[in-house]
């Protein structure tokens, strides 16, 4: 019997992120059916239907919830995945769920405690991934805005900047630093990277610097917004950029809030400290990401709370993600996926302040940043 529950919470495990990129497109119906069919508690459901949670947030908590309460649980939310309604929803489980065989050469464990069997098989179907092959892989463009004037100057955003640098250099991008640009200017260069002929595979942006609920912020407090940086990569206005995928990685408060925390059972939170927690500044931005192909918008918080950044060490957001991406790419681990353990690190750091990162995408395919050669 133990067998048998070991591959229930595995067919969730391995599939986690699967899961994720297809049930956070409708959360809204999966929380419905799994509260009405008792796969969770009415609790679990109000904590995770949250106004300021996004799909894939809510997605990726419920797998947590539900892969800590066991294998009972696990194999009651697969047999929801079975249902009509939601395979019709979600037309990508059809192909991918089917009833498991009996096997005629060993004892069925479930047969053998007088149980039905209804955990599926899952197939293995590939996934095509965005090609990354080229050399140099594409541009990377840091901007990094750390002079504020006195108290508002972002210290410690020098090591993102580096980390940054570091880690996508690594990964085979030519990366450019500019540091300290006024809103206009900020809006000039990402107008000459949109009217570049992009010869590589992926474009990466980096923005770090102060923000508010309507965008982020040049050094002379003015706002840049949301539709002022996607749009300008867009299929109509960067051509060269079609098909390929468009990362922004934003490190920026969108708004005041200071995230509430909440008791996760069984879980440890990573240890910050007191000293640490001394050092921690805000970086106190709406953005909204085009309804357009082939882009991934990581953001440092939700709407409408602070972002922290340590004034020695760095930003909560850019140094988890540079250090998950030097773990995850080397095994080929694909980027969807290495945010979720950024969205787990950050969101676990003990102490007062909290901060829950977010993504948006509209990526089409798996992207995976291989590390070359």
């Amino acid at each position: 019997m133990l067998l048998f529950c070991l591959i229930v919470m595995e067919t969730v495990r391995k599939n986690k992120p699967f899961l994720i990129n297809t049930l956070s497109t409708d959360a809204s119906t999966v929380l419905q059916h799994v509260q009405s069919d008792d796969v969770i508690l009415q609790r679990d459901y109000d904590d995770l239907k949250q106004p300021n949670h996004t799909g894939r947030t809510i997605i990726t908590n419920l797998l947590d919830i539900l892969m800590r309460r066991g294998d009972e649980t696990c194999r009651k939310f697969l047999k929801v995945l079975e249902k009509k309604e939601l395979q019709d929803n979600f037309p990508q489980l059809k192909d991918l769920f089917t009833p498991e065989q009996p096997s005629h050469e060993r004892k069925d464990p479930a047969k053998a405690t007088g149980e039905v069997n209804i955990t599926p098989r899952i197939t293995s179907r590939p996934v095509d991934e965005y090609q990354m092959s080229s050399v140099p892989r594409g541009d990377c463009l840091i901007i990094n805005n750390m002079d504020f004037g006195g108290e508002d100057d972002r210290q410690g955003s020098e090591k993102d900047e580096e980390s940054l640098e570091k880690v996508f250099k690594w990964l085979g991008f030519t990366v450019e630093v500019k540091r300290n640009r006024t809103a206009e200017q900020m809006k000039a260069i990402l107008r000459t990277y949109s009217q570049k002929q992009h010869g590589g595979d992926c474009f990466i942006c980096c923005i770090l610097s102060h923000g508010t609920t309507k965008g982020v912020c040049g050094t002379d407090q003015n706002i840049v917004q949301g539709d002022e940086i996607y749009n300008l990569f867009n299929g109509t206005s960067c051509p060269s950029l079609i098909s390929k995928p468009k990362v922004f990685f934003i490190q920026a408060c969108r708004g005041k809030q200071h995230h509430p925390g909440v008791q996760a059972d069984g879980h440890k939170e990573e240890e910050v400290g007191e000293e640490e927690e001394e050092d921690l500044k805000t970086d106190a931005v709406q953005m909204i990401i085009p309804d357009k192909a082939d882009f991934l918008v990581a953001r440092s918080t939700v709407k409408g709370y602070y972002s922290f950044r340590n004034t020695r060490d760095g930003s909560w957001f850019i140094q988890s993600l540079c250090e998950q991406l030097e773990r995850g790419c080397p095994m080929g681990e694909d980027v969807c996926s290495i945010l979720v353990r950024v969205n787990g690190d950050v969101s676990t750091k003990i102490g007062k302040p909290k901060q829950m990162p977010e993504q948006k995408v509209t990526l089409r395919k798996k992207l995976v940043f291989r590390v070359p050669q």
